[in-house]
């Protein structure tokens, strides 16, 4: 029966793409062949719907091949004990006292795999951390990256929190690299580092560290964390690692650090599109127990693209002042309480904001989008830049990937005008003059 399972999942990676693969049969397994029936199982429903839609005539031809053909097959999916299901499964057991884990580093006890909406910019995150939490050291090390506010610390704990609820023993650690660097400085100024060591070395058995971007340039700091990835990786001990770049584009960071976290999968949790955010929204109110309007929820979703923490953040206040004030919440409260994180241009904002310029600088859209480099054209291209990320909330990334520059060129051209501003009065009339413009714009799309 193995021989079997082992064939259709062979004929079956042989029908797929290696991307294809990696992105949506990660955990897809054979449970068991009932006949010429083949029952499958994968890690989440959203897969599950997923792959029944794609790869049916895959599925259908592949257990054809194996089993004959009248052979079928059907896709389940493997639900997650989340610790409400953990202790209702415990209690035909018999009376069983619970363990409370003992924590090396606290959790966050709302971020579950439940309550965590997942869509085609994340899912294969999700896919992959959920297969980890039931393999353990399958994927080691875990690299993850996005921008920032993308649900990655959610994810990351919601994992914690799964392992956690069906197996307390475990000594999970959860920390930022802010608070790594800072334990180490510590127990190094006191002489206790060997005590640094015994607790991250030998008393974990998960470690993830966020946010380790903020280790760049700090090398004594790289040094212990090399030595301390090497040992739990030896141990056959699980490592995540979350950034908000990818490893090649970490800068200032030790080249041996670099390969360790390549050693692994490396993963990007991508921009969500705006019917995602629009579940995200509705999620949020859901879960705050809030009445607000879909059609706020739609509008807001909408205009807020990219940060899923901003969308939050955003519909928090909004739950906050209706509880306030008792009143309905519609689009001029919306425009009033969140004109500052609202993108209220049309659907090709950044085309708006490099029009606009274009028409100050007496130039076109093409060449501030160009190559073409002359003292007017590079202004424009720089004022472009700097106005998408002050007054827009364009991260460097996406800006370069606008223009066809490196986030260092942008990041530069960005400072540029900031420091030219304060001192040259022409450019700050024309960058004033720039932003009215865009305000009546924004005043057109509100009305």
């Amino acid at each position: 029966m193995n021989n079997s399972k082992d064939t259709i999942l062979a004929l079956l990676k042989e029908k797929i793409s290696r991307q294809q693969w990696e992105h949506w049969f990660i955990d897809f397994t054979v449970k068991r062949i009932e006949g010429t029936h083949v029952v499958f199982e994968v890690g989440n429903l959203f897969i599950k719907g997923y792959i029944e839609k794609k790869f049916d005539k895959t599925l259908k031809k592949v257990v054809n091949e194996a089993l004959g053909s009248e052979a079928s097959y059907e896709i389940v999916y493997a639900q997650i004990n989340t610790e409400d299901n953990f202790e209702n499964n415990k209690q035909d057991e018999g009376a069983l006292v619970r363990k409370r884990p003992v924590l090396i580093t606290p959790l966050n006890p709302r971020y579950t795999f439940d309550n965590f909406i997942v869509d085609e910019f994340n899912q294969f995150v999700f896919n992959l951390l959920l297969e980890a939490a039931k393999r353990s050291a399958t994927y080691n090390p875990i690299f993850i990256y996005s921008e920032a506010g993308m649900g990655k610390t959610h994810l990351v704990q919601a994992y914690g929190n799964y392992l956690l609820s069906n197996n307390p023993d475990l000594r999970f650690a959860y920390l930022t690299s802010e608070q790594f660097l800072n334990e180490l400085v510590a127990k190094l100024k006191s002489g206790n580092v060997e005590e640094f060591r015994e607790k991250y070395r030998k008393k974990v058995d998960i470690l993830v560290i966020d946010d380790i971007q903020f280790l760049a340039g700090k090398k004594g700091v790289q040094v212990e964390l090399f030595h301390t990835f090497n040992t739990l990786y030896e141990a056959g001990k699980q490592i995540i690692v979350c950034s908000d770049r990818s490893p090649k584009e970490l800068k200032d960071f030790q080249e041996r650090v670099i390969s360790r976290f390549q050693m692994g999968v490396v993963a990007q949790i991508k921009t969500p599109s705006k019917e995602a955010m629009y579940k995200i929204a509705c999620k949020i109110v859901e879960e705050e127990k809030a009445d607000i309007s879909t059609e706020i929820l739609d509008y807001v979703s909408s205009h807020i693209k990219g940060s899923i923490r901003i969308l939050k953040g955003a519909i928090i206040k909004l739950i906050a002042y209706k509880s306030m004030y008792d009143n309905n919440i519609d689009l001029s409260t919306v425009h009033l309480l969140l004109k500052d994180i609202l993108q209220t241009q049309s659907e090709n904002d950044d085309s708006d904001i490099i029009n606009v310029v274009a028409k100050h600088f007496k130039c076109s859209r093409e060449e501030i989008l160009s190559n073409k480099k002359n003292k007017e054209l590079s202004l424009a291209r720089q004022v472009s830049m700097y106005l998408l990320s002050k007054k827009y909330g364009l991260s460097a990334r996406k800006i370069g990937t606008i223009f066809g520059k490196s986030h260092p060129t942008v990041t530069n051209a960005i400072k540029k005008i900031e420091e030219a501003t304060k001192n040259d009065a022409q450019l700050k009339m024309i960058i004033d003059s720039i932003e009215k413009d865009m305000e009546k714009k924004v005043g057109k799309a509100y009305s």
